[in-house]
């Protein structure tokens, strides 16, 4: 259901979920998304592909 690609900038996300569980926890399990960084996600990909942590960090620090 995830995909490599953050559906923000199109860069890897990182998201091991994606890739394979096996690899353990996720680095995205031990932060908070501020549910209005999911508005700049198209319809189609939300909730589909995992935000990357560049990301994550821009949107927090404009916040």
């Amino acid at each position: 259901m995830t995909n490599e690609h953050c559906p923000i900038c199109g860069q890897g996300n990182n998201c091991c979920y994606g890739r394979e569980k096996s690899l353990g926890e996720c680095w995205c399990t031990e932060e908070a998304f501020p549910q209005a960084i999911f508005e700049a996600i198209e319809e189609e990909d939300l909730y589909k592909k995992c935000i990357c942590k560049g990301c994550l960090d821009q949107f927090k620090e404009k916040l």
